[in-house]
């Protein structure tokens, strides 16, 4: 019972800075449904090869992480007018910050766009479709919806805070990742078969010290029942095609870029810091000018600390209730005041 009061106060919290953060930052911040506890997550890396027929074993080499390209993951269809404006807002940025773009299309229920793919819904759900039934009052999948790093999700295409769409977005780029990367490095390198194909192997190494970063977050206090339980990472990568033209898309833009072909999240690796698969790749829409991106992603989970943690949870009530809304305090309050109860039951 106090562990579920403990996770129960955790959520309500999370709640209101959510709600605070919507006044301050366009964006919502992605929150993964937790197992045990809350879990915060994100992506790291952008590194980027071009593939395909005739191109040669490449590599990025050891990139340092002050290299490291910013990740926009953005939902979007061929009918979609108003996604042009939330893409052009990214491509501006692209003139003062490095970033890679993934454009998901959308594939169930979908009659209209023939870019969609299975397991870039699947993904997307997977991932942002809590948040953005937050941000859309109930649809996990609506485009134009934006996600920076893996962490900051935009929705529609109407700035909320800055001025303009770009400013919005670059609120986001500007914070970064939630979890430190100062000091690692990490690489991408792709092998062909042979000339004449575009199957091949990837191959990626990170800094295993990313296994030792924890995020800092408003759970993270010494007095507090929440604390971070460690850090995964799992290789992810993307195959994309960096246009594909389809005349028939009815925003008008004919030439679709950065449109994802596959996904490979490479789970249950030997070591995390290091290795390798096979990479069938899919077949391109027109051309050979596909690419693969490798993204790191990360998760921490924050948890319980112990039985007895409940109690010092009380007592640390006070010095939450400032920074949290008034209806969550109530909220609060209510549920502190079952805590005596609890004690005597004991």
């Amino acid at each position: 019972m106090r562990r579920c009061i403990a996770l129960l106060l955790v959520l309500l919290i999370a709640g209101s800075v959510q709600a605070e953060e919507a006044m301050s930052h366009p964006g919502l911040r992605v929150y993964v449904e937790e197992t045990g506890g809350m879990e915060m997550s994100g992506l790291l890396g952008g590194l980027a090869i071009d593939v395909g027929k005739g191109n040669l074993s490449n590599s990025t080499g050891d990139v340092p992480s002050n290299q490291w390209s910013s990740i926009a993951e953005v939902y979007t269809a061929t009918w979609c007018g108003n996604c042009l404006d939330s893409e052009h807002a990214i491509k501006e940025l692209t003139e003062d910050h490095a970033i890679e773009i993934l454009h998901y299309h959308r594939e169930y229920s979908e009659i209209s766009d023939p870019f969609g793919t299975e397991v870039g819904d699947d993904r997307w759900i997977a991932r942002y479709g809590v948040t953005n039934k937050v941000a859309t009052d109930g649809l996990e999948r609506l485009p134009p919806s934006v996600v920076f790093n893996g962490e900051w999700l935009h929705s529609g295409s109407v700035p909320k805070v800055a001025d303009t769409l770009s400013g919005d977005y670059e609120m986001s780029i500007d914070l970064g990742t939630s979890l430190p990367n100062e000091g690692l490095t990490a690489s991408l390198t792709w092998s062909p078969d042979d000339v004449n194909s575009t199957n091949g192997t990837a191959s990626w190494s990170m800094d295993r010290n990313i296994l030792n970063r924890t995020v800092e977050d408003i759970w993270s206090h010494e007095d507090d029942c929440i604390a971070p339980d460690g850090t995964s990472v799992t290789p992810v990568l993307f195959i994309v095609e960096n246009t594909a033209r389809y005349e028939d898309g009815s925003n008008g833009l004919e030439y679709y870029p950065h449109v994802i072909r596959d996904i490979v999240r490479v789970e249950n690796a030997v070591d995390a810091s290091s290795g390798s698969t096979i990479i069938q790749m899919p077949d391109v829409w027109d051309g050979e000018d596909l690419r693969l991106i490798l993204a790191l992603e990360w998760s921490t989970v924050f948890i319980s600390l112990d039985e007895e943690c409940s109690s010092d949870l009380v007592e640390s009530i006070d010095q939450i209730i400032p920074s949290i809304g008034a209806i969550s305090s109530v909220a609060v309050i209510g549920i502190a005041a079952l805590f005596p109860r609890l004690r005597n039951d004991d």
